[in-house]
């Protein structure tokens, strides 16, 4: 058996409460959240998508037949993902399907592999697990599964860790990213998703470190991050915003009267590296700067900032100024949790584990053991 024998089953609900409003159809990178799950399932090459939703509508049927979907409704409203599974399964044209939350935009299709040969004998559901976390929304189902769920739902029972119960499951742990799991459940995932979807389409990735006043201790966090990262394998570039004006001469040196005599550059090359001072009329745009960075040797650049970073930011607040926290700022740090913002994940101003962990998720690194964690329960 392989994907192509396969029924994928987008469970896609619609109450979206956690987030405040339909998740469904929150843009990313030019398109929206639902509409990412079914191009990525079409291109694995299922033999059929089932789009499961609780009421039919024009924008969900348009979806589905710009992506060759069945859209099927639930029986019953307001069951949850349950409810999805028995639609799903009863629409299926196979024998198993993939059930896959529509709200997971960083799902690899390719796990589906692992999970296959499992399929088979009395089993009725091959469930993984990541972390010792179950993933029901991201698991494969029998046909005849869908009908205990139905039969669940119709006496009340809708969690699906009770229904899962009352079926032959065969668990199969998984060693993945934990970020392919990720979900778009709130307005601090959404977040975080459109920072690591920004990092995509860049060549290298780019993390802006802000406040709104100095003395928050901006040079102090990165300064604790970079040997973090070193120790993850990832070297780090930071290009600092200097608002006062800076010197890299020493006086008296040849570079410096070099520079006093009126030279519009000078760089300076030694064994072990060189700088390069170009004076400019206006100040350079940071991206201009990484261009000129070599980025053979960086896994990530920090870009220092007063207030504006771009997207991803972490905002460091000590309670000096009011933060700009606009749509490029993913994470809050702050030293008072009574200034705590809503809908930004917020953060101790101290925590460096939190810190690197945003890290590595926003550049797209493979995220494991505790650092994956907090990605599966936020």
């Amino acid at each position: 058996m392989n994907v192509s024998d396969l029924t994928l089953v987008v469970a896609a609900g619609g109450k979206s409460t956690r987030m405040g409003q339909d998740k469904r159809f929150l843009p990313l990178d030019g398109e929206t959240l639902l509409a990412r799950t079914l191009r990525k399932g079409r291109a694995a090459g299922f033999r059929a998508i089932v789009l499961a939703a609780e009421g039919e509508r024009s924008d969900l049927t348009a979806l589905a037949d710009e992506f060759g979907a069945t859209l099927v409704t639930d029986e019953q409203p307001a069951q949850g993902p349950a409810a999805a599974i028995a639609a799903g399964l009863a629409a299926a044209e196979t024998e198993w399907s993939l059930v896959l939350s529509a709200d997971m935009p960083f799902y690899d299709f390719e796990l589906v592999r692992v999970l296959l040969p499992a399929a088979e004998g009395e089993t009725q559901v091959v469930l993984p697990t990541l972390l010792g976390y179950w993933q029901p929304l991201a698991a494969l189902y029998r046909r005849d599964a869908g009908a205990v769920f139905a039969a669940a739902i119709a006496r009340g029972d809708r969690k699906l860790g009770i229904v899962l119960r009352e079926l032959r499951v065969q668990e199969v742990p998984l060693t993945a990213d934990a970020g392919l799991f990720f979900n778009v459940n709130t307005p601090a995932a959404y977040r975080l998703a459109l920072g690591r979807l920004a990092n995509e389409q860049r060549n290298r990735p780019i993390l802006s470190v802000a406040a709104p006043a100095s003395g928050t201790g901006k040079t102090t966090f990165i300064e604790r991050l970079i040997p973090l990262l070193w120790e993850r394998g990832v070297a780090a570039a930071v290009i600092k915003s200097d608002s006062h004006g800076f010197d890299l001469d020493t006086e008296g040196k040849d570079s410096a009267r070099f520079s006093a005599a009126g030279a519009e550059a000078v760089a300076v090359s030694s064994p072990h590296g060189y700088f390069i001072l170009q004076k400019t009329k206006a100040r350079q745009d940071f991206q201009n700067l990484i261009a000129k960075i070599d980025s053979n040797s960086v896994g990530l650049y920090i870009v220092e900032s007063r207030s504006h970073g771009v997207l991803p930011t972490l905002m460091l607040d000590r309670g000096r100024g009011t933060p700009e926290i606009d749509e490029r700022v993913v994470a809050h740090f702050v030293k008072d949790t009574a200034r705590a913002v809503a809908d930004v994940l917020p953060a101790d101003l101290d925590d460096m584990d939190t810190a690197l962990r945003l890290a590595l998720f926003l550049m797209g690194r493979p995220l494991y053991g505790a650092d994956g964690a907090v990605f599966l329960t936020m």
